[in-house]
């Protein structure tokens, strides 16, 4: 074998996953350990020159081997919260989550591995999936897919108590809300744009129906309707006034639309842009006494009503 075979078979090595070592190549291949150090040192200049390739060989002193590594600007510590997020969200089934939590994993040294690898392994052990656990990361990406070519889409879905029901769909955007994600959609049907859970669709497939002319102004716009909502489903945009005696970073990270009325001594009046869902009367009511809609009447009454059934589950 000439040298450039040598070169070759060692990237390919490389490139498959597998860590060599230098002593180790030296006796497989029957030369000095200079001659295999001048083939790394060529190899990673090589892919130093072409680094839209973003690859890199790496030495990992623990074990005294060679590695190949997309390059990444995250570190040790970047990936500890990335994984933390991942374990405490359980958006993933288990399969998915390790999967995800070892591509990550796998950007460190061994020794960083170990370091971050310590500090989550009781919560990765302990790892409680939600109760639907069906695969998500496929479906998201194709998902993300026919948003992205704007194509259209018949989906089998299945409701909560009810069967599974086909609908042709345009979807327009994917988000992730406490635990779970979601799709929105153009529905043909109904005209107008409805959400699905994502793990609730059964099948999907590319529909041939002729795509929806959606005035500009009806178009959805994730970033704006994101900073309105309290939970993942649609309704009338609505502004709310409230009298708030908590925390105040609670009411302006729930809704970053708000405007201060006034403040005085944990005396708060804010206004907020929302929309009004049974998320918001939940989030509400979560506050305890801390919260007082002051407008619109017809939310306040709602709150009413609700806390006067909740008051008659308590009596005897």
């Amino acid at each position: 074998m000439n040298s450039q075979e040598r070169l070759l078979t060692i990237f390919l090595r490389l490139q498959a996953g597998e860590r060599l070592s230098k002593a180790r190549l030296s006796t497989e291949f029957g030369v000095d350990p200079k001659s295999i150090q001048r083939d790394i040192s060529r190899l990673k200049g090589t892919l130093e020159e072409k680094s839209h390739l973003g690859l890199e060989i790496v030495f990992d002193s623990l074990d005294n081997t060679y590695r190949l590594i997309g390059k990444t600007i995250f570190n040790k510590k970047d990936i500890l919260v990335i994984s933390k997020i991942l374990l405490e969200n359980r958006a993933l089934n288990k399969s998915e989550l390790y999967s995800l939590l070892e591509g990550l994993l796998a950007l460190l040294s061994i020794e960083e591995k170990k370091e971050v690898f310590s500090i989550i392994s009781s919560e990765r052990f302990r790892y409680k999936s939600l109760t639907n656990d069906r695969d998500r990361i496929d479906t998201i990406w194709n998902l993300s897919e026919a948003i992205r070519r704007e194509r259209m889409l018949e989906i089998e879905y299945k409701a909560p108590l009810k069967d599974a029901k086909s609908h042709i769909i345009f979807p327009v955007s994917l988000y992730y809300d406490a635990h779970y994600f979601y799709l929105v959609a153009y529905h043909l049907k109904h005209g107008k744009h409805t959400t699905f859970r994502v793990d609730r669709i059964e099948n999907l497939s590319e529909s041939h129906v002729k795509k929806p002319e959606i005035p500009h102004k009806f178009k959805y716009r994730d970033g704006e309707v994101r900073n309105q909502k309290v939970d993942a489903f649609e309704g009338e945009k609505i502004n709310v006034k409230l009298r708030y005696t908590g925390i105040p970073e609670i009411v302006f990270d729930k809704f970053p639309n708000h405007e201060i009325i006034s403040c005085d001594k944990g005396d708060m009046i804010v206004r907020i842009e929302t929309q009004d869902t049974p998320g918001l009367k939940r989030w509400i009511l979560g506050q305890e006494d801390e919260i007082t809609v002051l407008d619109p009447q017809s939310l306040a009454d709602s709150i009413q009503n609700s806390l006067e059934k909740m008051l008659k589950n308590y009596k005897k």
